[in-house]
């Protein structure tokens, strides 16, 4: 039962490129908790870049990785190509205002839940 659902899952071509945006902040002591008022619009400026590209279809997920030693953002992207992808998050305005840095990561969905059905009221 494994082998024909791992030969299915890996035999599929995936029709776009994604990558893992993996960002973190420049501040070795940044939190949500102690934002300075220099990073506030800038971080509202990601905030409203993330919305940019889920309305363009790029953006496929975001969100943030809460560690006690660590706080870091995973983003996931469609893009043709790893540049095109570089391209993407260095025009986050928190990378470009150094608030953030981040890396260009491969990846793949190979597993993913569907949306739930609407329901009739």
């Amino acid at each position: 039962m494994i082998l024909p659902l791992c030969a299915e899952l890996f035999a599929q071509t995936p029709p776009v490129r994604q990558f893992l945006l993996q960002i973190e902040p420049v501040r070795a002591d940044f939190a949500l908790s102690n934002v300075t008022a220099e990073e506030m619009p800038v971080l509202q400026a990601h905030a409203a870049y993330l919305r940019e590209l889920l309305a363009s279809g790029k953006l496929v997920s975001a969100g943030q990785a809460f560690q006690p030693k660590r706080l870091f953002g995973l983003i996931v992207v469609e893009a043709p190509d790893a540049a095109a992808a570089q391209q993407i998050l260095d025009a986050d305005p928190a990378v470009k205002n150094k608030v953030f840095r981040g890396e260009v990561i491969p990846y793949r969905t190979v597993v993913q839940r569907q949306p739930a059905a609407p329901t009739a009221n």
